[in-house]
């Protein structure tokens, strides 16, 4: 072989791995990244499902302080007239 011949293998193979480095490190990160997305995709849905549930406990409080309410009027406040 002669020179001309292992400086183009050489320009070849450092071609080729200054290509495939960046590529390695892109596909590495974009990995990463869907990982976190996945998990605050879960985050997310388990506050949902909390955040559900808190509405439900609120709006569940609130019917019974009116139904308090209601009766307070209906039986205590005819007392203390």
């Amino acid at each position: 072989m002669t020179w001309e011949i292992v400086v183009g293998l050489i320009a070849l193979v450092g071609f080729g791995i200054s290509v495939t480095t960046p590529i390695i490190k892109l596909n590495t990160s974009i990995t990463k990244l869907n990982c976190s997305i996945d998990s605050l995709n879960q985050n997310m849905a388990r506050s949902d499902r909390r955040i559900t549930e808190h509405g439900r406990q609120i709006d569940d409080h609130e019917h019974r302080i009116t139904v308090l309410e209601g009766f307070h009027k209906k039986y205590i406040g005819e007392e203390e007239s």
